[in-house]
């Protein structure tokens, strides 16, 4: 199990530590843990980690970071990253999926292009069971998170770019037959999936007002979740007048931009007749309060009001790409809340 899984940006290996060559090694660390069998990883940062674990200096609460030089030469890395990762008994992988996103900043802010998360699954569960998987996938969403740029319209001295490859460490897991292979590197596939679509949301929740129109939106939005294989139907303001919605009209008549009504539907063939899943988000793309006015204080944040919207979309590129077994519905209404 040397090689899992290659992309652009994600790997997976069981290589032995000292030979994982990346700019740092990120090691979540649980409270009270001692070296363990992570004693010949003390030995080649020159005993750093032990004096740090036993002066406090590192007390490996949750997010606590410690940054360390390796000085063995025999050894690949360059750095190791302890991230606490808090009592082991807590340890899931919605934390994982946040120790890795801090990880891939703090690696960020440091310049390195090329970082390898060890993989701690955790205890098992209460039928002796880890989700070595799951773990994954969350190590793999939490690292294309951290990539988000939020700064595309900010002027002055650029942020640094995000770390340009991750490699997933697999260690001492319980598992390494080959199902357990196949079921890892789905996992990390799937969870680079996810988290490129939850960025693309992220990104169209960041565009101002004036850029992201209705029309706008709904064009951006009808691209993305087309790319996932979904049907769209883009309705203009003639077509939702024909169908009587007159809320999504009045509101749209106190501006000069035209709404807009995104359907998306995922129909795979040979699903069984059953429930259809339904998602409704909300796609106002500046909201000044309509005749009301907001105050001014916060009204820069009102270019989001369409995140639920944004992320109707993206969910249905992802649902569209993983090829869900079940049908779905997205119903994304775009319109300002403006006083024309």
């Amino acid at each position: 199990m040397s090689a899992l899984v290659n992309s652009s940006s994600l790997s997976c290996t069981a290589a032995p530590l000292s030979l994982v060559e990346v700019d740092i090694l990120v090691v979540p660390w649980f409270e009270g843990e001692g070296l363990g069998a992570f004693g010949p990883l003390n030995q080649a940062t020159g005993g750093e980690i032990a004096r740090a674990l036993s002066s406090k200096e590192f007390a490996s609460r949750p997010f606590d970071l410690f940054v360390t030089p390796i000085v063995d030469s025999a050894w690949k890395a360059k750095r190791v990253a302890l991230v606490g990762a808090g009592p082991a008994g807590d340890f899931s992988s919605a934390l994982v999926r946040r120790l890795a996103t801090v990880a891939a900043l703090a690696s960020r802010q440091r310049r390195a292009t090329r970082i390898g998360i060890v993989l701690r699954p955790g205890v098992a569960d209460s039928s002796g069971d880890v989700d070595v998987a799951g773990f994954a996938q969350a190590v793999a969403e939490g690292f294309v998170l951290a990539a988000f740029n939020a700064a595309s319209y900010q002027t002055g001295e650029p942020i640094p770019p995000p770390v340009a490859a991750c490699t997933i460490v697999l260690q001492g897991l319980p598992d390494t037959s080959p199902e357990s292979q196949v079921r890892v590197e789905g996992a990390v596939a799937r969870g680079q999936l996810l988290g490129e679509c939850s960025n693309l949301a992220r990104e169209l929740a960041n565009e101002p007002g004036n850029t992201l129109t209705p029309r706008e939106f709904a064009r951006r939005a009808g691209d993305i979740a087309g790319g996932g294989g979904v049907k769209v139907e883009i309705l203009d303001e003639k077509q939702i007048e024909a169908l009587g919605m007159g809320l999504l009209l009045g509101v749209a008549r106190g501006s000069s931009e035209p709404p807009r009504l995104m359907v998306f539907r995922h129909d795979p063939p040979g699903v069984a007749v059953g429930p259809v899943l339904g998602l409704v988000g909300k796609g106002v793309t500046f909201d000044t309060g309509g005749i009301s006015i907001k105050p001014a204080d916060g009204m820069e944040k009102m270019k989001d009001d369409m995140a639920g919207g944004a992320a109707v979309a993206c969910a249905m590129r992802a649902i569209g790409l993983l090829g869900a077994p079940i049908r779905v519905v997205g119903i994304v209404p775009a319109t300002e809340n403006m006083p024309g």
